[in-house]
């Protein structure tokens, strides 16, 4: 357990000394300033405009998915991009044959980030959520975006051969996350042509809440972390 922590201390000193995972850890707060006041505000001033009863109000809940899905995943990348960068350096194969090991490595780069990510998630939607949440829906949908999440990273430091390349495949890999938007825009069969997505089962459990769709987007996550990881540990060993 000490050199996990000791593991995960190199892993915070990283990241306190890039200004641009500085940025993209503290981006969900800012996000969240946005969303909370600014998008009401908007709301209010298309209302009025337009002479509509609503215009994004109807929306205020796919806000709130957006905002907690952002955060694990600004999280997950952060941490992406320092295992990228040890890599290049070839400080990796120097972690794993200490004694905190491959696994050890794997917790203090991959879990912990995840579960810190987990708890950020309920802190920003308890302060920034447009809509109401009961305590159960915020600790549930945390806990969900949270670990989709965890694919980012594998998916990040598996296809990309450094940082900058990182950065790219990071924006491609946020296409998984097309599936909040789908059940909330398209009622017909169509909508399950992208049930393979985590988030589209997180997006049908906001909307109508029940235990299949918790069901799905648990199972379709595991499937992706494990279809990933295969790749991921295949790098980490080469």
């Amino acid at each position: 357990m000490r050199a996990i922590i000791k593991s995960f201390r190199i892993f915070l000193s990283q990241i306190s000394r890039d200004g641009m995972l500085i940025m993209i850890l503290i981006s969900p707060v800012l996000a969240g300033f946005f969303f909370r006041f600014g998008i009401p505000e908007i709301e209010k001033q298309l209302v009025n405009y337009l002479g509509q009863a609503s215009v994004i109000s109807d929306y205020y809940g796919l806000i709130d998915l957006f905002l907690v899905t952002m955060t694990p995943y600004m999280f997950c990348f952060a941490a992406a991009m320092t295992m990228l960068d040890e890599y290049d350096n070839n400080i990796i194969n120097h972690l794993t044959v200490t004694p905190i090991r491959k696994k050890g490595y794997l917790i203090s780069r991959l879990v912990i980030p995840t579960l810190l990510s987990f708890v950020a998630s309920i802190f920003i939607l308890l302060i920034f959520s447009l809509t109401s949440w009961s305590i159960v829906m915020v600790i549930i949908i945390c806990f969900l975006t949270s670990f989709m999440s965890m694919s980012l990273s594998l998916i990040v430091f598996s296809f990309s051969k450094n940082k900058i390349e990182g950065m790219a495949v990071a924006k491609l890999s946020g296409l998984v996350m097309i599936g909040l938007v789908i059940p909330y825009f398209i009622d017909n069969g169509t909508q399950y042509l992208f049930s393979f997505l985590p988030s589209f089962w997180i997006a049908k459990l906001m909307i109508s809440p029940n235990y299949l769709s918790f069901l799905y987007a648990t199972i379709t996550s595991i499937l992706w972390i494990w279809l990933l990881y295969k790749k991921f540990d295949k790098k980490l060993s080469s």
